[in-house]
């Protein structure tokens, strides 16, 4: 269809509240075939529906109907505006109905912003369960260890891992976090189980530089103990480190949701379990917008997470086990 020369004119005054009222008398007028049958089903006047059509047609410049004795004809530009007219504003109308229930239902895209070790671990399992009974919100993450401000980014939800949860959003306590030191069985099958914070000196220890708290040990008196590290691996990773010692390299401290699962099958091992390796207890927090409080997504899902995470989470149900003492054999 060739541009009329009134194109850009149209545009530049264009009343959107206007146009979507003319489409609407038109598409009426075609159906009805007349002025008249138009402005009864719309309850206007006959003339009103004949102004807004005279309106219509000299805002795109172009004819739309032909007028005959009886009735009205279509022109070509006619035919081609009603086609798209009519799925226009069904179109309209379903967006309207949609966005009226958006709060009604959980849908949409939810985006979150995760630990990278908590996200490997646990996120993609827990969203597939929650998705079970809410097919038509789907997830868009982001793994980063950073501080995220909420304020500033378009994120729906931020899971983080803290002792100082921060007080300028909403937030909700998932459940606690806990840290153990362990090593594998075969590494404390050659270099022998530490059966008090000073034989941590006679070890190889893995070490995550970004966490100089981690190898700080105390009783359940809070007496603490301090430690003599013999570093051998250093990485900026908990994964890393979770390998290193997988791979027998020597004593990692790690946060048990990435360890229940090893210990549970025997391949690490904790050790000196009666001691604390955090001075302030961490737990997992999901941190949202307060405006952000009744969305559907946003709250369904941290409910959903709230009852799959109680204060005892799963992977830490190896320290509830009696296993008969550290001894790896």
């Amino acid at each position: 269809m060739l541009i009329n020369k009134n194109t850009f004119a149209f545009k530049a005054k264009i009343d959107s509240y206007a146009i979507f009222r003319h489409l609407e008398l038109f598409i009426k007028i075609v159906e009805c075939n007349s002025l008249s049958g138009a402005a009864k089903k719309l309850n206007v006047t006959p003339s009103s529906v004949s102004r807004g059509l005279q309106q219509l047609e000299e805002q795109l410049g172009v004819v739309l109907l032909k007028r005959t004795t009886r009735n009205f004809v279509l022109t070509e530009a006619g035919r081609y505006l009603l086609q798209r007219a009519q799925q226009l504003l069904t179109d309209l109308d379903d967006s309207l109905v949609n966005t009226a229930s958006f709060y009604q239902h959980a849908q949409g895209q939810l985006k979150i912003t995760c630990s990278i070790a908590f996200g490997v671990c646990h996120l993609m399992q827990l969203y597939s369960e929650y998705r079970e009974n809410n097919p038509q919100v789907w997830l868009s993450v982001d793994l980063n260890d950073a501080l995220i401000n909420l304020n500033e980014t378009d994120f729906d939800i931020a899971l983080r891992i803290t002792s100082h949860p921060p007080d300028n959003f909403a937030l909700r306590k998932l459940c606690n976090i806990n840290w153990v030191y362990c090593g594998s069985r075969h590494y404390f099958e050659q270099h022998g189980i530490p059966e008090s914070p000073a034989d941590i000196a006679l070890h190889r220890c893995l070490i995550n530089p970004n966490i100089p708290d981690t190898w700080r040990m105390t009783d359940k008196d809070g007496v603490a103990f301090p430690l003599a590290i013999n570093n051998v691996i250093e990485v900026n990773s908990s994964l890393g480190l979770l390998e290193a010692a997988r791979c027998h390299q020597g004593i990692v401290c790690l946060p048990t949701y990435m360890l229940g699962d090893y210990i549970n099958n025997g391949e690490l091992i904790p050790v000196l379990t009666d001691y604390n390796p955090k001075t302030t207890p961490f737990a997992l927090y999901a941190l949202y917008s307060p405006a952000h409080t009744h969305a559907p997504k946003i709250r369904t899902f941290i409910d959903f997470l709230a009852d799959k995470l109680p204060s005892d989470p799963p992977w830490d149900s190896w320290m509830h086990q009696d296993r008969g003492g550290n001894s790896p054999a």
